[in-house]
């Protein structure tokens, strides 16, 4: 009867821990939704690449709210211009997350390693003359 109890507990506090999770993902996509749709369009006040304002190199995550924001204006093809890196991370990510979970630990440690050294080469390929088509620009 004890075994029951402590069962439906953890059951109890599973699905409590879900909730949580589900609001407070709800809450950041709502946020995200009102700087991307809202804010930004309304203001022009945006997140300046600190990076860039230290080296005047591109970063690898540069462009990605103007990439962000292209997708709201379903513009799929100005977000890949802006930073196509994102659009080969995001489904190795979920790839990675899968693996991770069932319990896959060697293989998603090379995805992991192989994502990584992708950032790294996009970083430093982007800011090269001859790579400057990787660069964020508009079409």
């Amino acid at each position: 009867m004890r075994s029951l109890n402590m069962k439906s507990t953890n059951s109890f506090d599973f699905h409590e821990r879900r909730k949580k999770r589900f609001l407070l993902t709800g809450a950041f996509g709502a946020g995200g939704l009102f700087y991307f749709g809202v804010w930004l369009p309304l203001t022009g006040i945006g997140i300046p690449c600190v990076f860039r304002e230290i080296t005047g190199l591109y970063c690898p995550g540069c462009g990605m709210t103007r990439l962000v924001i292209s997708l709201l204006e379903l513009d799929p093809v100005q977000a890949f211009r802006y930073n196509m890196l994102a659009f080969f991370l995001a489904p190795m990510y979920l790839i990675y997350l899968k693996l991770a979970r069932s319990g896959k630990t060697r293989l998603s440690s090379v995805l992991a390693a192989v994502m990584v050294a992708m950032t790294v080469a996009f970083g430093v390929l982007r800011n090269l003359p001859h790579f400057a088509w990787l660069a964020p620009a508009a079409t």
